[in-house]
């Protein structure tokens, strides 16, 4: 079981740099599009992060839940968009998908060796590993124009690329409440290609300019989570049964490193292979290095909790993103703020004779600003979500996870631009209560 769990980590984590062909014309500002951090756990009611935890689910966004987890469990997932893009000129319809996110994380103390000591302590550890997606790079779009004295230009606008994200995540529980932190490490490389061609003069001219950008650097956050106890079983006055989760997370400013390469060329045409054809060098510059800033954030969640039965709650997010800085990619940014809200429920998560009742229904929905501002207008995010949790049981009776989120959403409804989504995200949670298990030999 653990080889397996490694090597499928591996080579999720391998899958994660293959780019999904998107077309997001709104990633061409900033770093990108932004990739949601939660799995499908978390997607298919709202997005809720700050109040989750799960003893056999990871929160990545959260890093105190990973002091709940009383298995080594592993998370995959993938997914498939669907966007409908539409403007006052006309409408484009693209999908995408690739694999989104892998991660491993795991209890430090073994609930087996607890009862074989017959001690429990009041204190519990958790860690992980993750390599997720941080931002999106993904665009083709071409207007055409007819302009005095120069005829019809036409402008094509290419963007491909992104960031990823590697983090180690720490947590520690006493009695109650839970503490954690992540380390992270962002990296990627990104490219910006805009090309006008003038159709009508002779000879047909170029004009192309090319803007590599690459980021790396370091990010951390933090997180808390405290649980107020209102009912606990009859037989183990340790173990809550009925509870209510307030969480917080929270992060300040990161300076991450870039380096820009831009190169803009005048020509008169494409050769077969792929060179410029009497190019002319109007500007150059390369390996020019910058800091870019990226905002401090916090949310705040609750959660209310009844075991094995239901959880229901609602959380609220602040993004300072006018400090954002990027001299590479200037734009518009503001602040942008966050609200999301589900609940799931399991009609019976012990019946031998109804697979249906066993599964974790979950519904939610959220209202999220996207920080950029286009023409002077911020974009709003809108959507409803929902989802099943599909239990799986792996050898040696490990209770495991199919998880499966849907979202209906709109962004910049009223702008320029409207994006109508579709998305799916199916996740694979595999747990593994052996590991740092100290065998005994009579």
């Amino acid at each position: 079981m653990r080889i397996t769990l490694f090597t499928l980590l591996l080579l999720t984590g391998t899958v994660l740099f293959a780019q999904p062909k998107q077309n997001s014309p709104y990633s061409r500002f900033g770093i990108g599009d932004p990739v949601n951090q939660f799995f499908a756990n978390q997607a298919a009611w709202g997005g809720q992060t700050a109040a989750f935890h799960d003893p056999f689910h990871l929160n990545l966004v959260n890093p105190a839940s990973y002091a709940h987890l009383r298995t080594t469990t592993l998370e995959t997932g993938l997914f498939a968009k669907y966007s409908h893009l539409s403007t006052g000129a006309g409408t484009k319809d693209n999908w995408s998908g690739n694999l989104a996110y892998a991660a491993l994380g795991f209890t430090l103390k073994s609930p087996i060796n607890e009862i074989l000591d017959k001690a429990k302590s009041p204190w519990q550890l958790g860690m992980g590993l993750a390599l997720t997606p941080y931002s999106l790079v993904g665009y083709n779009v071409q207007t055409i124009d007819t302009l005095p004295d120069l005829g019809v230009v036409i402008n094509t606008f290419e963007g491909t690329g992104g960031t990823y994200k590697l983090t180690w995540s720490n947590a520690a529980k006493y009695k109650n409440t839970a503490y954690g932190f992540n380390i992270g490490w962002i990296f990627g490389k990104s490219v910006y290609e805009n090309t006008t061609t003038f159709a009508d003069s002779l000879p047909t001219f170029f004009n192309n300019r090319r803007e590599d950008v690459r980021i790396n650097g370091l990010l951390w956050n933090v997180g808390v989570q405290h649980d107020f106890i209102l009912e606990t079983a009859e037989n183990d006055k340790t173990v809550p049964t009925r509870y209510v989760t307030v969480g917080f997370t929270g992060e300040s400013q990161h300076k991450v490193n870039s380096t820009f390469d831009q190169l803009f060329l005048r020509s008169r045409g494409l050769l077969s292979n792929g060179q410029y054809d009497d190019a002319d060098t109007l500007e150059s510059a390369l390996n020019v290095r910058q800091k870019i800033t990226l905002p401090a954030t916090f949310s705040i969640g609750a959660q209310y909790v009844k075991a094995n039965k239901m959880r229901v709650g609602a959380q609220f997010g602040y993004d300072a993103w006018s400090s954002y800085r990027n001299a590479a990619r200037p734009g518009t940014f503001r602040n942008a703020v966050s609200v999301s809200g589900g609940f799931e429920i399991i009609p019976d998560y012990a019946s031998y004779n109804n697979y249906g009742k066993r599964i974790r229904y979950r519904v939610g929905g959220y209202f999220r600003q996207d920080p950029r501002v286009i023409d002077g207008k911020g974009l709003d995010d809108l959507g409803v979500t929902f989802g099943f949790g599909l239990p799986i049981t792996l050898p040696r009776q490990q209770t495991s996870f199919v998880n499966t989120a849907f979202e209906f959403g709109k962004l910049g409804g009223g702008s320029v631009l409207e994006e109508t989504y579709f998305r799916i995200t199916i996740g694979f949670t595999m747990n593994d209560n052996t590991w740092f298990y100290k065998r005994r030999f009579e």
